[in-house]
This record gives C-alpha cells, sequence and structure tokens, in this order.
C-alpha cells in the first residue's frame, strides 16, 4: 500500500513535534510543544508522590488527596471550579495514583490562561474541605467494598500483597476501609503541604500556542509558587524477588476461576526494557496469533476468552510484576494452570523463533505510532520522557531499540528475568484453600 494514500497507515516518520523544556527558578520544569492542527490545548502537571509515599497506617490517603484538590481552593470552591471548566466547554480533572499526582485539562486554544490559572490554584492552594473529605470517604469505601465483588480484583490485589511484601506495591492504591476511616483533615493537608512542592513538579502543555507568550503565562502565575529547598522525597527500597513456589487459593462462588502466575518484574529504566518488551509479544501481550498463551490458551484450546501475560506493562520508578493472567470454567482449572505455567518455562528455557521475534517487532513499531495521535497522549509521553529519561527524540529511537533486539537477547532476557521454578500462583473463583474446585451444585 503506497503511504500517500489516504488510508494508508501511519508511521512515526509522519509524526513530528518540537519541544521546548525549561525549569523555573523554584525548580518547576515545564515542558511544551506546539501543535496547530486543531485549536485546543492539552496541561499535564504531575508531582512525582503518591500512594508509594504513604506508610501502611495510612493507605489510600495519596489517592484521596490527589481527587480533592479540585474540592475547593482558598480562592474558588468546588462549584466555582466546576463552574470555570463548565463554561468554556473544557475537561478538568485530578487524581492521584502510585508514583504520581497531579491535575489534567484539555481547554481551547484561547481558554489556555484560564486552564493553567485553575492548574495552578488546585496544586498550590488546595483546602480540603472537611464536608467534601466526608463525601469522597464514604464513595472510597463503597469502591472498597465493591472490589471484594469482582473476583479477577481480588486475585490480583491478592496477588500484590504476596510479590510486593513489605514494599508500598503490596497495598491497593485506593487503601483500605479501615485506614480510610483513621484519615483527617490534617492528614490530608499535611500530605498535600509535604509533596505538592514546585521542585517536584512536572508541567507538559500541548497544542496550539505560541511558546514564548506560554512561557510568560507560566512564569507569571507557576513562578510565584515558593520553591522548598529541604524537599527530600522518601527512599523507597528495593523489594526482591522470590525464590520458591507460592501458592494461594481464594474462595468465591462464582462461576469462574481467576488465575494470576508471576512474580517481580523490573523498573522502567532496565536496558533490557526493549528486549523484554519483545519477549512480551511474543509470550503473551499481543492480541493476535503473534503471542503465544492467547493463541495456545484460548484460540486453540478454547479455555478462556481473556489470557494475557506480560513484564514490561508495569515497569515504573520501583519495579513492577510479572504475571500471566488468565479467567476460565473451574473444570479447566488444570489445565489452565499447567498450560500457563509450562509456556512461561517454554520462554525462559527454549529459544524463540525468527519468524516470532520478527512478528514481535512489526506488531511493536506498528502500533506505537498510536500513541502520539492526541495532545493529551503527546503531553502524557513528554511527562514519562523527563520522568524516565527517554529522550525527547524516543519516536526515532524506540523502532530502532525494538529491531535492535536479536533471538539471542529474547532468550538471554527470557532466561534472567522469567523464574518458572519460584512462581507465585493466586486462584480466585469457586476453591477451597487447598485449590479443590468446589461443586457449585
Amino acid at each position: 500500500m503506497s503511504s500517500d494514500k489516504p488510508n494508508a497507515m501511519p508511521t512515526t516518520a509522519h509524526i513530528h513535534f518540537d519541544v521546548e523544556r525549561l525549569e523555573l527558578p523554584n525548580g518547576l520544569v515545564l515542558l511544551l510543544s506546539e501543535n496547530h492542527h486543531t485549536p485546543a490545548v492539552s496541561i499535564n502537571a504531575i508531582t512525582l508522590t503518591g500512594s508509594r509515599f504513604e506508610n501502611d497506617e495510612q493507605a489510600g490517603l495519596a489517592s484521596l488527596v490527589g481527587e480533592l484538590m479540585d474540592e475547593g481552593t482558598t480562592t474558588r470552591t468546588w462549584k466555582q471550579l466546576a463552574g470555570a471548566v463548565e463554561a468554556v466547554g473544557a475537561r478538568f480533572r485530578t487524581f492521584g495514583d502510585y508514583q504520581v499526582s497531579g491535575a489534567q485539562g484539555a481547554f481551547l486554544a484561547h481558554d489556555l490562561s484560564l486552564g493553567l490559572d485553575i492548574t495552578a490554584d488546585v496544586l498550590m492552594n488546595a483546602t480540603f474541605p472537611e464536608d467534601q473529605i466526608q463525601l469522597h470517604k464514604g464513595r472510597r469505601a463503597a469502591q472498597i467494598k465493591s472490589r471484594l465483588d469482582v473476583p479477577r480484583i481480588q486475585a490480583s490485589d491478592a496477588f500484590n500483597e504476596l510479590i510486593f511484601a513489605g514494599h508500598p506495591q503490596h497495598r491497593p492504591a485506593i487503601g483500605y476501609e479501615a485506614t480510610l476511616a483513621n484519615l483527617q483533615r490534617q492528614d490530608f493537608a499535611d500530605f498535600y503541604r509535604r509533596y505538592f512542592v514546585p521542585n517536584n513538579t512536572l508541567l507538559a502543555i500541548v497544542g496550539d500556542f505560541a511558546t514564548a507568550e506560554v512561557k510568560r503565562w507560566v512564569e507569571e502565575i507557576f513562578g510565584r509558587w515558593e520553591r522548598q529547598d529541604n524537599f527530600q522525597p522518601p527512599l523507597i527500597p528495593p523489594v526482591k524477588r522470590q525464590t520458591e513456589a507460592l501458592e494461594k487459593f481464594i474462595n468465591a462462588p462464582k462461576e469462574q476461576v481467576n488465575i494470576f502466575i508471576g512474580h517481580l518484574g523490573i523498573e522502567r529504566k532496565n536496558p533490557d526494557y526493549y528486549a523484554l518488551l519483545v519477549m512480551d509479544t511474543i509470550l503473551g501481550s499481543s492480541p493476535g496469533f503473534t503471542s503465544r498463551i492467547p493463541r495456545i490458551l484460548r484460540d486453540e484450546q478454547g479455555l478462556a476468552y481473556s489470557t494475557y501475560s506480560n513484564i514490561t506493562a508495569s515497569a515504573g520508578l520501583d519495579a513492577g510484576r510479572f504475571i500471566a493472567y488468565i479467567g476460565t470454567s473451574p473444570d479447566n482449572l488444570e489445565q489452565a494452570l499447567s498450560g500457563l505455567r509450562r509456556e512461561i518455562a517454554r520462554m525462559a528455557q527454549e529459544p524463540v523463533t525468527a519468524h516470532e521475534v520478527e512478528s514481535a517487532q512489526a506488531y511493536l513499531t506498528g502500533n506505537f505510532v498510536f500513541d502520539f495521535q492526541t495532545n493529551a497522549q503527546i503531553a502524557e509521553f513528554l511527562i514519562e520522557a523527563e520522568v524516565y529519561e527517554l529522550g525527547f527524540d524516543y519516536l526515532q529511537t524506540y523502532p530502532e531499540r525494538i529491531r535492535a533486539v536479536t533471538i539471542a537477547e529474547v532468550a538471554r532476557v527470557a532466561a534472567h528475568y522469567l523464574a518458572p521454578d519460584a512462581l507465585t500462583t493466586v486462584v480466585v473463583g469457586p476453591v477451597d484453600e487447598l485449590g479443590n474446585v468446589i461443586s457449585q451444585t
């Protein structure tokens, strides 16, 4: 197919954006990229804080702090904030995740100054009204209870408790019912004041604007945010990968068993990340016939509608997890368990084929372009490029790194990073604590 046809597959060669990086005197890092294709702008303001910085006794605090930042500031009530956004047809939200918290917005180009002002307001002046805290705590408690009715989430949480024991990732970011009940308004204010500082913040702006003008606006609006020279993020000790097999079976009277198998994964800055991406695609992370686990267990054996595996998807500032998942009928439990374990062991012990590597490379380089279609996607990329030191030329270097992966490298990383003899297995469904299927009749 000729690349000049209207329906041609887009490639990274057709996508280009310039990036300007500026660090304000107060330490805030500003990332700007003009895109004049549509009269709109995306704002992504990130502080490098989240539930990885909270303790077990305050589980859920960081995510609630993120949620509550737009529920009132020293200059606007939550109704005024919502009304200002709604009046111009914009989108705006605040959030708190595991390793980052902040605000994201999409505004028409002529409303960018308003968007920047609102963003700065929630990052600098949030007040955490008591009535809103109680409202969000109530919603969160209901959310926590509802998770217990979703076996897949229950299995994922139990899996994390085992492989991340003693590490912040062992607990769900939304917290527990008991820890939420003990959170006081002062806890919110203290966490916010400690970690929401300019020298722990990244601001990415992408869209239809003039860089010189936006730089002046940002310096004026965010420049008054006072730098905290004594700011020091907590040191998060790394967790060690298990050295023996672990199993946990949880009874849930459902029609399906949900199975998670795996162990500790990798950090995003791991130099073997790209070889592991190729391995992931071969083993279980692509949707089609490229991946062994979906092809063999789902398409050929008919064990499940959904099954996958990956080690790179959760890689972040801390090591993520290697996971293989399948949801299947209780009658297929043993076949599904043995199938996942067999494919993991085969990947770790036997070389992949040239065809598998080439197919995985084609999938990864062909699919990559769709991550850069919108202003919001590009703004998110700029943050990731800054945090993980990817380089703003990543559009060009990523395909090169993927194509450079060899059969030997896939074999090496599979043997090194997969531990088929030391897997954690969690099963949630109609089973007893020994893993025996319980009849539902």
